[in-house]
């Protein structure tokens, strides 16, 4: 039987708004779904806006054959 965990990836790179990662993470994880925070750079530690610091679970490149029912962009328009 198939487990009826979903599945998200959150991308997160230098620059990420971290209010925006954040929330979604955390949201999600209390809705009960498996997220995976998933770094775009060459390592876990990125370096978000306004001088915060994030550790992500994984690189991008670690799990690129990996399936996801859902991935999820933080994005931030600057205006």
């Amino acid at each position: 039987m198939a487990s009826s965990t979903k599945t998200v990836m959150i991308p997160i790179a230098h620059g990420t708004e971290p209010l925006e990662a954040v929330a979604m993470i955390t949201v999600l994880r209390r809705g009960g779904a498996d997220v995976t925070v998933a770094s775009v750079e060459d390592k876990v530690g990125v370096d978000a806006c306004h001088n915060i610091k994030m550790v992500a679970d994984t690189l991008l490149s670690d799990i690129t054959d990996s399936i996801f029912d859902l991935i999820v962009l933080p994005v931030s328009l600057l205006l």
